[in-house]
């Protein structure tokens, strides 16, 4: 008798996944859990899965996962006090970066943007609200504490039905801190760069210079948003695509592409984005839509997830980074409009993609403490430990 053909990986794997709704279920609970304690592990069989059986039983999945968790979350902390990163206590009045001494250097390079740090900001729903929300706390330079701080960071709850749900914004001084754009190993996919020529580290040049990392956008599979470093385009713009630029000249920019793309010639990078949230000062009403799953929600547009993103204030001098937990699209919007940022756009979402770290100036560099709470850091991440998925860092100029 003729020895019978293996099976294809392929169906191999289908029917391992038609499991009996008990195994389902503890299968979805282990995986949450992995998510939550291994980020990096998790996310990577959870894209070998959708490679197999497609997107929709995946995104099915995220769905009943993430409601569960907010159902519980709503129990969890109904009547609760406001959650927060750090202290509860509101610090004391940080004085404005004009009143400090400036670092030593040319006064181009140091002198801080008039204007910095932002003002106080009422938070958007006071009744959940908690005592530091709007204040803003000087994170400073590592390498020169004596100095302005080039940093800012505050806490803001923008959801009035979860008190739980909140936002940590920082705001950052474009005088005197540049933003970079780095591709991941892998992500986004793009035949225009060979692994050799992304490494998907911080240059070293910049190491002595390093403030902070943090994430960038959805993989291409997720939109095909566009992005372009150095000159290479690693995917071509989307005319509805919210942009992140950054010109030759050092300015910045968020936009949706069909407003700058006249000026691609002069870009350093871009990287692109859902729909922007929030445009002219004004929060894009679509954000709001509870069923609109533009900017990453689950089939029935409630997905309430972890989420970030970057903006801009109106006069292009001051960038805010935003992320936060238990959010919608909407509430995220709300919460870098209140802290001042005219223009948004969205960035990763889900739990283990959305991260922000600072260095700690070291002239080894390495992680000293991230912007709110993350699962499984390592102190060499984007330094020594190559990064699949694209990001930004933060340096001071030199």
């Amino acid at each position: 008798m003729s020895e019978r053909a293996p099976r294809p990986l392929k169906a191999r794997l289908l029917r391992a996944l038609k499991w009996s709704p008990l195994a389902l279920v503890a299968a979805m609970v282990v995986g949450w859990w992995a998510i939550h304690r291994y980020p990096k592990l998790a996310s990577w069989l959870v894209d070998g899965v959708r490679a197999v059986v497609g997107p929709k039983p995946i995104a099915w999945a995220e769905d009943q996962a993430y409601a569960a968790q907010d159902r519980y979350n709503r129990w969890r902390y109904k009547g609760a006090a406001p959650t927060t990163y750090w202290s509860a206590e509101p610090p004391p009045a940080a004085p404005p970066a004009s009143a400090l001494p400036a670092a030593s250097g040319s006064a181009s390079a140091s002198a801080p943007t008039p204007g910095f740090p932002p003002p106080a900001f009422a938070p958007p729903h006071p009744g959940v609200a908690a005592p530091t929300d709007g204040q803003w706390v000087a994170v400073h330079d590592p390498h020169k504490p004596d100095s302005a701080a080039p940093l800012y960071k505050a806490l803001v709850h923008p959801d009035p039905k979860r008190s739980f749900a909140l936002v940590a914004v920082v705001a950052i001084d474009l005088s005197r801190v540049e933003v970079r754009s780095v591709p991941g190993f892998g992500e986004p996919a793009s035949a225009a760069l060979t692994r050799d020529k992304r490494p998907g580290l911080i240059p070293e040049a910049a190491l002595p210079r390093l403030l902070a990392a943090f994430n960038g956008g959805f993989q291409a599979v997720h939109g095909q948003w566009g992005m372009m470093v150095d000159g290479v385009t690693l995917l071509r713009p989307r005319p509805i695509g919210c942009t992140v630029a950054r010109f030759k000249d050092g300015g910045m920019r968020v936009a949706v592409w069909k407003r700058m793309a006249d000026a691609e010639s002069e870009m350093d990078y871009f990287r692109q984005t859902p729909p922007c949230l929030v445009e002219g000062g004004v929060v894009n009403p679509a954000a709001h839509a509870e069923k609109n799953t533009g900017w990453g929600a689950t089939v029935d547009g409630e997905t309430i997830i972890r989420r970030s993103a970057f903006g801009l204030d109106r006069d292009g001098k001051i960038a805010f980074y935003g992320m936060g937990d238990a959010l919608t699209a909407g509430t995220l919007a709300s919460a870098m409009h209140a802290a001042g940022a005219a223009e948004v756009a969205q960035l990763d979402v889900n739990w283990a993609y959305p991260r922000f770290f600072f260095f700690d100036g070291a002239a080894e560099p390495r992680v000293s403490a991230p912007l709110a709470p993350v699962q499984n850091w390592k102190p060499d991440e984007y330094v020594r430990r190559a990064e699949f998925r694209d990001f930004f860092y933060l340096a001071a100029k030199p």
